[in-house]
């Protein structure tokens, strides 16, 4: 009998670990772009693309808009920064591109992802670059839920599964935590995962239509597709 107690708290305790929490919401801004649909930021300043119009905006911490980069690419969906370089990274969902910028937004290449996704929405959503392994991770919003390793020629060095939301819409890597930041629109959540794809810990969100998200001076910022805005989190780890 006592085995059994042990064991059942053991199972409680394991479950509170992974139970959704809430994150502490500390501001809304609203945008002037047009369905911000990836984030990112580096040196004090924030980067949003928007799947409308082909472009991504340089935008200050408080939401002001700095400078517009007009691409060529109609479908934009993600967008990260290689700091070594200044490299842009940007994915282009219904044809699975993987593309690069310079610093000044100009066109370098394109890679095609392989893989297959059943329609047009449920491609490439996000992607984040991890300095330490000179490695892309990009993800696919559905059908699979998958996160994609690639090196710099597109190329899928590494992939895995994920299984706790009902999509996922973007990513990004927290340094300090060696860890990833994923969110999902359709379960208004955020997800804390391993390198290898273990869930950590999950928190609700009060967002519609949530499609980018980083980590950036120990604040979490979110974009919303739908609503224009963006939400600013305390970070909770």
């Amino acid at each position: 009998m006592k085995n059994v107690v042990f064991l059942l708290l053991v199972g409680l305790s394991l479950i509170s670990c992974i139970s959704k929490s809430s994150l502490e919401l500390l501001q809304t801004i609203k945008l002037n772009i047009t369905e911000p649909s990836g984030i990112t930021a580096f040196n004090n300043n924030l980067y949003i693309v928007s799947d409308k119009n082909g472009a991504f905006y340089k935008v200050s911490l408080g939401g002001e808009i700095l400078k517009k980069f007009n691409t060529k690419f109609n479908d934009l969906e993600g967008i990260t920064i290689q700091e070594s370089s200044h490299n842009f990274w940007l994915v282009e969902e219904s044809e699975r591109k993987l593309v690069k910028l310079d610093s000044l937004g100009n066109y370098i290449q394109k890679f095609k992802i392989k893989g297959k996704q059943h329609s047009n929405n449920n491609g490439l959503e996000g992607v984040c670059f991890v300095e330490s392994e000179n490695a892309l991770y990009v993800i696919n919003e559905n059908s699979p839920k998958q996160v994609l390793q690639l090196n710099l020629k597109g190329e899928i060095i590494n992939k895995f599964k994920l299984d706790f939301s009902k999509d996922i819409s973007g990513i990004c890597f927290d340094k300090r935590s060696n860890s990833f930041w994923i969110v999902s629109d359709e379960s208004k959540s955020v997800y804390n995962i391993s390198k290898k794809g273990a869930l950590i810990k999950s928190y609700k969100i009060p967002v519609n239509k949530a499609e980018g998200i980083v980590i950036y001076n120990n604040k979490m910022y979110v974009v919303s597709d739908s609503e224009n805005n963006l939400y600013i989190f305390k970070t909770p780890i």
